[in-house]
């Protein structure tokens, strides 16, 4: 597992270091004398970084992770609180879709709140990615016919094949790989969240048609934590 694990990232990391070195090169050649070779590469390589960044911010939680030394701070809190901070901030700096919370009563519960605000940002981020400018994205929070307390983020974006769903929560796995590096994926943001969710003894729904939409649904159990 470790073995693979370095492989992957070794391939993922491959591409933006490419990307920096050939617009370095372009620098180099001609940047000094072409100010649209200039600002393409200055543009170009400040991105690539960011997403190196982002990338290896990630590795390192789940190497953490995998390692065991990322700890939980469990604490009572409002499940519904939580949720309507991520709504509100997603609506503050995403204004190009439409954001909504369907809020239920309140719910308290036990778990690491940065962490389980973590996983509802990386999957609106994801609902966020896949879904065109003006369409829906809406929040819900609440209890399962179990009595399980769960929060989810549904979209009506591009959706995903069915025989894709199960593979959604391995690392670097894109259903389409095209048009995620487009947008910035890593790959790695569902299995930052199922390492999460996993060690909160929960588990996700995964609710896709492909050109109709996607909901994932987070269950937090609160008699095993």
């Amino acid at each position: 597992q470790q073995a693979r694990f370095v492989s992957d990232a070794s391939h993922e990391l491959r591409t933006p270091i490419s990307v920096i070195q050939g617009y370095a090169n372009m620098l180099d050649r001609w940047g000094k004398d072409d100010e649209s070779v200039l600002e393409e590469s200055i543009t170009a390589i400040k991105s690539e970084s960011q997403n190196m960044k982002n990338l290896v911010e990630q590795l390192l939680f789940l190497a953490r992770g995998i390692n065991g030394k990322t700890q939980l701070t469990i604490k009572e809190f409002s499940l519904n609180d939580m949720i309507r901070e991520v709504f509100e901030e997603s609506k503050m700096i995403d204004e190009k879709h439409n954001y909504s919370y369907i809020d239920s009563e309140n719910i308290m519960i036990s778990g690491d709140i940065g962490l389980l605000k973590q996983t509802a940002r990386i999957l609106v981020e994801n609902a966020a990615k896949y879904t065109a400018e003006g369409e829906s994205i809406v929040f819900r929070s609440g209890r399962s016919n179990n009595d399980e307390p769960f929060f989810s983020i549904q979209d009506n974006g591009i959706g995903m094949d069915e025989a894709d769903v199960p593979h959604i929560f391995e690392r670097f796995f894109r259903a389409d790989t095209a048009r995620a590096r487009k947008n910035g994926g890593t790959g790695l943001g569902l299995s930052i969240a199922k390492w999460i969710i996993d060690n909160h003894k929960g588990y996700f729904s995964v609710l896709s048609r492909k050109e109709i939409g996607t909901r994932i649904t987070v269950f937090i159990p609160q008699n095993k934590i």
